[in-house]
């Protein structure tokens, strides 16, 4: 008898790369977040954010984003949900950018 068998291999990235992904959407949504406020309206939920990468992963420019899994990219968003909650709360700056390095 003849036994076929399959294996399925998955990519993912690397730490730098995987790193560069989650600085990518932390900036992003602070960026997003900055401009709603300038506009005068409220800063969006976390699950507003959330939604909108989703929204990010299906676009033809961020494509690449679907390279990790969607764990980290979250831990980025409810990392800067609690930034703007120490903030509101004056326990800390408001949050900045991050940077390479």
């Amino acid at each position: 008898m003849e036994r076929l068998q399959a294996f399925k291999f998955g990519r993912q990235p690397n730490g730098e790369q995987a790193q560069h992904m989650r600085r990518f959407v932390f900036n992003k949504v602070l960026a997003l977040q900055q401009a709603l406020h300038a506009q005068g309206e409220k800063k969006l939920s976390y699950a507003g954010v959330s939604k909108t990468l989703t929204e990010w992963k299906a676009q033809p420019e961020t494509l690449w984003l679907k390279e990790t899994h969607l764990q980290p990219l979250q831990q980025m968003l409810k990392d800067l949900e609690h930034a703007y909650v120490h903030f509101f709360e004056q326990r800390a700056d408001f949050p900045r950018f991050k940077k390479k390095g």
